[in-house]
């Protein structure tokens, strides 16, 4: 996700250095989760993700 990190999907991230400030928003609603991830330093969101929730209902 980030190009400041050699995140292959199998862990032992190593950062590149510099600074940069980058989270996620996690919005959960009653049919779905939706993950937001955010740089904070540029003020563009880098990626989403929505998770649909199974209900019984």
């Amino acid at each position: 996700m980030s190009p400041r990190s050699t995140d292959k999907g199998k862990g032992g991230e190593v950062s590149l250095g510099g600074a940069f400030n980058q989270g996620l928003q996690v919005e959960v609603g009653p049919r779905a989760v939706v993950i937001k991830a955010r740089d904070f330093t540029t003020g563009t969101w880098l990626k989403q993700l929505t998770v649909p929730l199974h209900t019984s209902a």
